[in-house]
Formats: structure tokens, C-alpha cells, sequence
């Protein structure tokens, strides 16, 4: 009866232990889904686990590198009409303009290229991508 009695605990105990490490993997993986979200621009970036920024990622961090040369304080961009291009080794060519407005209320139209490496990590960040070239020419 004795044998019985301690064969039953062992069996209960290994039965709870497995309870406890599924209850640690499930942890770890909300976890891991909870930081996944943290450090993403949102809903879609978690679930999409594609690592390479597109063509709309790289303009608009292309435009945050355009914001600081324009002199004028009024900035908009055409976000439909851009060119984008991709070389090998995550670097990325985009052209297209901006329009600012003066204190004077004339409109200045200033195309620009940039051309942009991806270092990788989150790419909405800025920190994430180097400037590797940058030309304006107003119109």
C-alpha cells in the first residue's frame, strides 16, 4: 500500500511539473509577443514578421531626412508621386519633391534624391537608417 501511495505522488507530481513548464513556454511566448508589439509601429508590423522596409517606409523616413534642409516652415509632400529604387545590401534611391510655402506666400517646389542604407531593427525608426546622399535642386 506503501508502494502504491508513493508511485501515485510521484505520477501526480510529474503531471503537475508538466502543468508548470507549459504555463513557462506560454509565459515566454506572450512575452515575446507583448515586446514584439512594444517595439513595432503596431498591429500590422506584429503580425507581419517581414524584416525589409518597402517602397512607402523608405520615403517617409527619406522625408524626415528632407524636413530639416527646407528653410520654410509650411512643408508638404506628394505622397503619391514618388520614384523609389533599390540597390543590393539594403539601400534604397528615392526621388521626388517637396513644396513650402515662404513668409511671402509664394510656393517653392525643391526636388530632391535621397539615397538611404536600412542598418536593419524596427524601420519606422529614423536611428535605424544612414543618410548616404542627399541633392536638392529648386525649381
Amino acid at each position: 500500500m506503501t508502494q502504491t501511495y508513493l508511485k501515485e505522488k510521484q505520477l501526480k507530481k510529474k503531471r503537475a511539473m508538466k502543468g508548470v513548464y507549459a504555463i513557462i513556454i506560454a509565459g515566454i511566448v506572450f512575452i515575446f509577443i507583448m515586446v514584439k508589439f512594444a517595439i513595432s509601429g503596431g498591429v500590422t508590423e506584429v503580425l507581419s514578421f517581414s524584416k525589409m522596409p518597402n517602397a512607402d517606409d523608405a520615403y517617409k523616413i527619406a522625408k524626415e531626412f528632407v524636413i530639416p534642409t527646407i528653410r520654410s516652415g509650411n512643408i508638404s509632400f506628394p505622397d503619391d508621386r514618388y520614384q523609389f529604387g533599390k540597390k543590393a545590401d539594403s539601400v534604397f534611391i528615392i526621388k521626388s519633391y517637396v513644396l513650402s510655402t515662404d513668409s511671402q506666400g509664394e510656393t517653392n517646389r525643391t526636388n530632391f534624391e535621397v539615397i538611404l542604407k536600412y542598418n536593419g531593427g524596427p524601420k519606422f525608426l529614423k536611428k535605424n537608417w544612414n543618410l548616404v546622399d542627399i541633392n536638392e535642386t529648386p525649381e
